[in-house]
């Protein structure tokens, strides 16, 4: 609903009011009403994020808010020469060429499948629309590489409906810009991720954020 619908919904209901009562004058009035907003935790939000807890690294902060955290002295970190794959991709393509000869990527008919809980996420973490209305998603990615290796690494941004993993888009090292999604009602979206070490070195880092901003449709 926009703003205009809404101040045009407000004054019919205090034109009908003013018709039902005879008269606009009063003395004195009182009007109590009831609200409730609460600050919740990132997997019961309206824009819920609920994290993978299988997936190494990818946690709820104090119980609360979802990170993702990789050799930051209470996790440990990926090894040198090395390939690591966080949640099931829908489809190795664009991405088979950073893995390696020896690596194959774990794929997933429907990997932020939510339907019948949490057992069944495969991604690393979804995003799930728990709102009533249909929303735009948009995650973008804000990374920094510190990289002096050849460390690589892969986002797959993949939705789940009715029964079927789609892939709404991929993004690989160095990872820039925004991947946009479509979600509904009780729809989710998941992202999933892989880190190419194979030519990496020690002390080589990826830091930043990734931002969820969400819009009615």
């Amino acid at each position: 609903m926009n703003r205009r619908d809404v101040v045009v919904g407000l004054g019919g209901l205090v034109s009908t009011g003013a018709l039902a009562s005879g008269t606009g004058a009063f003395s004195a009035a009182e009007v109590s009403r009831q609200a409730s907003i609460s600050v919740v935790n990132d997997n019961n939000g309206l824009v819920g994020l609920i994290a993978n807890q299988e997936i190494a690294g990818v946690q709820m902060d104090g119980g609360s808010e979802l990170t993702i955290s990789l050799g930051d002295g209470n996790n440990p970190g990926v090894n040198v020469n090395s390939v690591y794959q966080f949640g099931a991709f829908v489809t190795d393509d664009e991405v088979s060429d950073i893995t390696g000869d020896t690596f194959s990527v774990v794929t997933d008919g429907d990997p932020s499948d939510l339907s019948t809980g949490q057992d069944s996420l495969e991604s690393a973490f979804a995003i799930v629309n728990q709102s009533p209305q249909d929303l735009s998603v948009t995650v973008d990615f804000d990374l920094n590489d510190d990289i002096d290796g050849g460390t690589a690494y892969a986002f797959e941004l993949q939705s789940s409906q009715g029964g079927n993993g789609t892939r709404e888009g991929v993004t690989t090292s160095p990872v820039t810009g925004e991947l946009p999604a479509e979600l509904a009602t009780g729809e989710s979206i998941g992202v999933s991720f892989i880190i190419n070490a194979l030519e990496g070195t020690t002390g080589d880092a990826i830091s930043g954020s990734l931002s969820i901003s969400a819009e009615s449709v």
